[in-house]
């Protein structure tokens, strides 16, 4: 008859140790996977919250050259990034052409404030079968993305097309 220290020293021995190091493996993958999946959805909402942002400063400045078209017209020749006008604010306020400087100013200024290396450009566009008579203008706002994809040379942006 074998003794009990005879039977234990066979081939099966370490097996536990085994089994536990292969199910921390498996724990530390599974963790590891869920931090990435967090880690991409909450880059996901940081771009969303930027592209969001973005459509909202693109759309306030083409309701404001809408409204004031002639203001526009010639102060984009004139001071193309505009001019803060105190004035412009109060109740007595300001021509077309002031209120146009003011509002590009303010909007290149919440541009650089609420997106990350964020800027705008107003450009003249042409637009095949569209009159000439018309001013046609591109509006773009771009901004750094915060993928390592992007870069200043690719980075996100939206842009509309307002006729004045």
């Amino acid at each position: 008859m074998k003794t009990l220290a005879a039977i234990r020293s066979g081939p099966i021995q370490g097996v536990a140790l085994l089994e536990v190091m292969l199910c921390s493996f498996l724990l530390a993958s599974g963790l590891v996977a869920v931090l990435s999946m967090q880690t991409l959805a909450l880059g996901n909402a940081q771009t969303s919250g930027h592209l969001l942002r973005a459509e909202w400063l693109l759309n306030d400045m083409l309701e404001r050259m809408k409204a004031n078209p002639s203001g526009f017209i010639a102060t984009l020749a004139a001071e193309p990034n505009g001019r803060v006008r105190g004035h412009c604010e109060s109740i007595s306020g300001c021509t077309a052409e002031e209120l146009a400087a003011h509002d590009l100013a303010r909007w290149h200024q919440r541009l650089a404030e609420l997106l990350p290396g964020g800027y705008g450009e107003i450009r003249p566009a042409t637009l095949p079968g569209f009159p000439l008579a018309a001013r046609l203008y591109q509006v773009r706002v771009r901004w750094q993305g915060n993928d390592q994809d992007y870069g200043f040379a690719s980075a996100p942006d939206s842009s509309g097309m307002v006729a004045l």
